[in-house]
């Protein structure tokens, strides 16, 4: 470009430039105006919608807390009243409730008090209203007949469950009220009504628990408008006021479904403005009322206004500055491009602007752009190329680093920083050996580098090189030269590989091979090593001492001489499946020294297979284990005579620890027998006397009755008072029952005395029937009738047998373990009403005498029966099915070994799943003096 065109151009950049100034400083002020005033009108008008939608948001949230608070609470009321009835109709559908004795229903009507303690009191009525069966809390007192009340009017008569008002009791100073349903007779006919009295406490904790905001409350209404609510203080009070605030009543009573979560504004029950939710109780059409001050149900409202308001304000401020701040980052550069224009107008072509833009200033910056194109365009090959060659290097798997004439680090790559654990910017323009070489090595590095400039490249080397973190780390260099204009060294570049790992396992390998040959000569087990088919290549001097022979007789096939004889086919056979399946070797076999010595030994091989899955040879150990052997072979002894005397132990243990309980037992049985037996007898002795003298008397009273017919109006009056009458018939009754009575007592201490046998320890003759007739007695009780089942009948088909010659005290002991055992499976079957008429319990007791020197019993039940598993476990010690705390295990136990070691008899046990059991004992009657003590 010639000077007269440089000349024009600027003066044409002049001429435009002063013909638009004016239009630059309006385009400034319209910017600043247009940011303001958007800036105010956004944050002002999504500020405003924000604060009216967080209101409603807020009033709707208040809306459904109010209404969930209500219907939460109506519904844990509900819930618990509904359990009340439940159960109370649960107990009125048993069929023939009102047929039952009083006793029977007396008992279903605690198990239904135990349940829940809210039952006050129950009652059961008959279909005249009077009450059968009851059960109260305390001393309350019961109307005698309910005939007018609604309690019974409607489920007896309307037949449908009654529900009462809450009502004041003024004799406990609580509220109550009254359910009563029908209940029916074995007919399936309503001959009754069941009703119970509901202690309305729990309505009253329920209420005291409820938190309703700070300052809000939850009240109750009745169906008769009546307000029940309790105190925080004191939670198991009402406090009841009749309901006049007709904007409540018509919030209770006139609520539409649709309106459900629509809070009331009034006046509430505490005379403060509130704001109410109300929810019924359907189980007994209350409603539960939620009332909470508008003072703190507004509260949160007025804190989100107030906080929202501050918030624009703080909004509006930044928006504000915002709007400033950002005018001015417009208008800068255009003043710095007009500056730049101006500059270059006047003949600075080398000034720089860094802003581009389409506007006005197009001009400019076409000018400017221009002017630089050519400077750009070298600039962008230049840094195009150093990208280049930079991600050539950062992706190359090889240590690069970039070194000056001097040996400081001028560039490295992404390899190098990984391996040295140094960033760039910690080591940049530093010595090499100042930060990778060792202390003592860095001064003959340093030494000798300026040697290195003048050597021939490439040049090849290793080197240890010290990480960041100090670990040491061979590096193998390739190193060339980077030559400037002169022909002198700029750069060096170094290339390097991380041999570490390589030359550590090159070292380990040498050190492995020199260790496992060492370790091979001073092992303790013998090691040998074989080609594929089985000829010796090497063994060391252990292997030589257990097979007695030397290294040389071993070699080839001379190491199975070793083998003993009839271990020879063994080992080979499992050598031959070894190498067949391709899996490790292992046998326990024998060898046999020259000097005749046997050796157990335990041989072990591993094959060593090439890549193409052939083996090459085996390597293998052998291990003496002749003083194992015979150590296990003395310990298996020594276990199995520790097995027969810790049998021994617990058998004597068990017997010990039963026979001192027997005894015990006994003399406790004996004592208390003989205590009640002085007693008792002198009652009986005395009855005899008491008839006498009573008939005694019954006659005098006779005489004077027959001889003065008319007496005094005194003795007719106090006749008529005490019915004597009946008292001289009925005298004779209860004498008669106090006889019975004593008797019994009598039969029963007699029955205890001879179970226990005291005073028969030693070996007599004795009565079988009479020992099992005492056992029955004692377990009378439990043969009887009870709620879970009928009565157990006992079945005695006794033979004629002759005294039997026995232990009688363990005798008994072995029938009362049997039969209490059937008691145990005849109780635990649980079978159903019906099929206990069908099939009603049983214990059926057979003796015989089978054999003239034999006698035989039976003891069989009816039960359920017992699998095979728990029969072939029955007479071992410990054993139970029963659970824990209710069985030791030892009954059977000892039974077997009362008749089998102690009488030289057998007891046998036959049973099946569903046909009952059956033990069967067999006792010779002479023991003929082998028996044991």
């Amino acid at each position: 470009m010639t000077q007269a065109e440089k000349y024009h151009l600027l003066s044409r950049l002049r001429g435009s430039l002063s013909s638009r100034n004016p239009r630059f400083s309006s385009l400034a002020k319209q910017l600043r105006s247009s940011l303001l005033f958007v800036g105010l009108l956004s944050v002002l008008t999504s500020g405003g919608l924000l604060t009216y939608l967080s209101y409603h948001a807020q009033m709707k949230q208040l809306q459904a807390l109010q209404k969930e608070r209500s219907q939460v609470i109506a519904y844990q009321i509900n819930n618990y009243i509904d359990d009340l009835q439940r159960k109370l109709s649960y107990l009125a559908r048993v069929k023939g409730l009102t047929d039952l004795p009083p006793k029977f229903q007396r008992n279903l009507i605690e198990g239904l008090v135990r349940h829940n303690d809210a039952y006050h009191l129950v009652a059961i009525l008959n279909r005249r209203g009077e009450v059968e069966s009851f059960w109260v809390g305390d001393d309350q007192s019961l109307r005698t007949n309910y005939t007018d009340s609604p309690l019974f009017i409607r489920p007896f008569k309307q037949q449908e469950d009654y529900v009462g008002s809450i009502e004041f009791d003024p004799h406990d100073r609580k509220y109550k009220m009254v359910m009563s349903v029908p209940i029916r007779n074995n007919s399936d006919q309503i001959d009754g009504v069941l009703f119970a009295e509901i202690n309305l406490s729990f309505l009253s904790f329920i209420l005291s628990q409820t938190k309703a905001g700070n300052t809000g409350y939850v009240y109750v209404v009745d169906e008769r408008n009546r307000v029940f609510f309790a105190s925080k203080n004191k939670p198991k009070n009402f406090h009841v006021q009749n309901l006049k605030n007709p904007k409540i009543i018509h919030s209770i009573q006139g609520a539409l479904p649709e309106e459900e979560l629509k809070l009331n504004r009034y006046w509430g029950l505490k005379n403060v403005e509130v704001l109410g939710a109300t929810s019924l109780i359907p189980s007994v059409n209350w409603f539960l009322v939620v009332e909470l001050p508008i003072t703190e149900a507004y509260s949160p409202i007025s804190h989100m206004i107030f906080a929202m308001g501050g918030t624009i304000i703080l909004i509006t401020g930044f928006a504000i500055g915002m709007g400033i701040f950002h005018s001015r980052q417009i208008i800068l550069p255009l003043k710095k491009l007009t500056k730049a224009a101006l500059q270059i107008s006047q003949g600075d072509l080398k000034t720089q602007v860094e802003v581009q833009c389409s506007n006005e200033l197009g001009v400019l910056a076409t000018s400017f752009n221009q002017m630089t194109t050519q400077i750009d365009e070298l600039f962008a090959a230049i840094e195009k190329e150093r990208n280049f060659i930079a991600a050539i290097l950062d992706i190359a798997g090889a240590l690069v680093v970039l070194l000056d004439a001097k040996g400081r680090i001028v560039r490295f790559n992404r390899a190098f920083e990984q391996t040295t654990q140094y960033t760039f910017d910690e080591i940049r323009n530093r010595y090499v050996w100042e930060v990778f070489l060792d202390p003592n090595e860095a001064p003959k590095f340093k030494a000798n580098f300026t040697f290195l400039l003048i050597d021939q490249y490439p040049k090849y080397y290793e080197a240890c090189w010290i990480t960041k973190h100090g670990e040491q780390r061979i590096i193998s260099w390739s190193d060339t030269v980077l030559l400037n204009e002169a022909k002198e060294i700029n750069y060096i570049v170094s290339v390097g590989v991380d041999v570490t790992e390589q030359r550590n396992a090159e070292q380990a390998l040498r050190n492995s091979e020199k260790r496992y040959a060492t370790l091979a000569e001073i092992s303790p087990v013998g090691i040998f090593h074989t080609d594929n088919n089985g000829n010796c290549l090497y063994v060391n001097q252990r292997w030589c001492e257990i097979a007695g022979l030397t290294i040389e007789e071993a070699m080839g096939k001379g190491w199975s001489r070793a083998l003993y004889p009839p271990d020879q086919m063994k080992v080979f056979q499992d050598w031959e499946n070894c190498a067949k399946n391709q899996v490790q070797f292992g046998s326990e076999y024998r060898l046999q020294r020259p000097d005749g010595k046997i050796t157990w030994v335990y041989g072990q091989a591993a094959a060593e297979i090439n890549s193409d899955g052939e083996i090459l040879a085996y390597v293998g150990t052998i291990t003496d284990i002749t003083d194992r052997k015979q150590a296990e072979e003395a310990m298996r002894q020594a276990k199995e005579e520790a097995e027969i005397a810790l049998t021994n132990f617990r058998k004597a243990q068990t017997q010990l620890i039963q026979a001192e309980k027997m005894s015990s037992l006994g003399q406790l049985v004996a004592g208390v027998a003989h205590e009640i037996n002085n007693p008792v007898n002198f009652i009986y002795g005395n009855l005899t006397h008491a008839q006498e003298y009573t008939d005694t008397l019954l006659s005098l009273i006779k005489l004077y009755q027959d001889h003065y017919p008319n007496p005094s109006p005194e003795i007719i009056d106090f006749s008529e008072e005490w019915d004597v009458n009946f008292l001289i018939e009925d005298i004779h009754n209860i004498l008669k029952s106090m006889k019975m009575g004593a008797n019994r007592i009598r039969e029963i201490v007699l029955s205890l005395r001879n179970f226990s046998r005291l005073d028969e320890a030693e070996m007599k003759a004795v009565d079988i029937h009479e020992g099992i007739d005492n056992t029955l007695l004692i377990l009378h009780n439990r043969l009887k009738d009870n709620s879970q089942r009928q009565a157990i009948q006992v079945i005695k088909k006794y033979g004629r047998i002759p005294l039997v010659e026995c232990y009688a005290g363990q005798l008994n002991q072995v029938f009362m373990n049997l039969i209490s055992n059937a008691i145990d499976a005849l109780e635990s079957s649980s079978p159903s009403f019906t099929q206990q008429q069908q099939n009603p319990h049983q214990i059926t007791i057979q003796t015989e005498l089978f054999d003239p020197q034999w006698i035989r019993i039976k003891i069989a039940d009816n039960g359920i029966g017992m699998p095979e598993t728990v029969k072939s476990n029955l007479f071992n010690p410990f054993f139970t099915t029963k659970p824990v705390g209710k069985g030791t295990g030892l009954g059977l136990s000892i039974s077997y070994q009362i008749i089998v070691e102690r009488h030289k008899g057998s007891i046998q046990c036959h049973s099946q799943l569903g046909q009952g059991t059956e033990f069967i004992i067999e006792i010779p009657l002479r023991q003929h003096g082998f028996f044991s003590i």
